[in-house]
């Protein structure tokens, strides 16, 4: 099968970090061509060494990364040659597997755009920053159409309406599938709504600045069902392939304060190679990444975590895989 990835990249050093370019050879074992889309560019020194199949573009730092996408499809030209494209950015660790095993896998296989996570909020859709698609939908009308009317776009909340959920709706209003690669249990399901309402109980109200959300409405069962799952099931990196990647944003800002420290700390321990140089990274880039308004928590403590067992690696699923760690 022939394979085709863009990758949008930013770094405001201008380098390769060491989980990048894991993430490279990763993908360039699997791949034909694989373009790296970067708008901070990469000094010379830093793309050393690199498989012989990567190919680095520099452009102007603007129209997220669904422009860089755009950006690597026009240096290509004629995509749809390649019987599959993966669209990814750098805003996560991994995959922690291999990529064929993604693209060659039952859920891959079975529906014609997959994101690596499927999200109801917004509208169901494939979560953009994996993405992957056959060549049916690289060849419809629909697909070109999308790209070709792409303008670029710098309020984030608009490109998501606009490119993250659009796309989605455009490859479905073709008459194509759309699926995620993490296939949630019903038991996960219901473990995602409970750490989603969580939230609405710590976050600070984006105007009220000493009231929290949960008092200001009550949520409901559509509501709860709008969760992210990359963040609400992010410990599930460390069960198998489940959900073979880490985004740093879960990492940086524990969005649902559900203990990322602590599940850095063991993703450290369970995957030392995917997860070297990544506390590194996170505390050199810090000051570059500040809580957006609107995304302050209050801190909960790890008993009370414990206690409700929302928290990461409290649930039922790894209590069972510790007390097999410990037989």
């Amino acid at each position: 099968m022939s394979l085709l990835v863009v990758l949008a990249h930013f770094d405001v050093d201008r380098t390769l970090r060491a989980h990048t370019r894991r993430t490279l050879e990763n993908y360039a074992s699997a791949a034909d061509r694989v373009v790296v889309v970067s708008t901070s560019g990469i000094q010379d020194r830093a793309a050393e060494g690199l498989p012989a199949n990567v190919e680095i573009v520099a452009r102007g730092n603007f129209g997220y990364d669904f422009y860089s996408y755009k950006w690597g499809l026009d240096v290509v030209g004629d995509y749809s040659d390649y019987e599959r494209i993966l669209l990814a950015n750098d805003s996560f660790v991994g995959p922690t597997v291999p990529v064929g095993a993604i693209v060659e896998s039952a859920q891959c296989q079975s529906v014609d755009m997959m994101g690596m996570t499927l999200s109801q909020s917004h509208g169901t859709h494939a979560q953009s920053f994996f993405l992957t698609m056959n060549q049916r939908v690289a060849r419809s009308n629909a697909f070109r159409r999308f790209w070709k009317d792409m303008v670029p776009v710098s309020d984030r909340t608009k490109v998501i309406a606009s490119y993250e959920v659009g796309i989605s709706r455009a490859v479905l209003g073709a008459g194509f599938t759309v699926g995620g690669y993490l296939q949630p249990s019903t038991a996960e399901e219901a473990l995602a709504r409970r750490r989603f309402e969580h939230q609405s109980h710590v976050r600070l109200h984006i105007d009220l600045t000493e009231t929290l959300v949960g008092e200001t409405y009550v949520w409901d069962d559509a509501q709860l069902n709008r969760y992210n799952p990359v963040v609400a099931l992010a410990d599930r990196v460390l069960l198998g392939d489940r959900l073979p990647l880490l985004k740093f944003d879960t990492l940086r800002f524990d969005p649902y304060e559900l203990g990322a420290t602590r599940l850095l700390a063991e993703c450290e321990r369970l995957l030392p190679e995917q997860f070297d140089g990544v506390r590194a990274f996170l505390r050199e880039t810090r000051a570059q990444y500040p809580f957006r308004r609107g995304e302050n928590n209050i801190l909960v403590s790890e008993r009370s975590l414990r206690e409700t067992g929302r928290g990461y690696l409290m649930d039922e699923a790894f209590m069972a895989l510790a007390d097999g760690e410990h037989r």
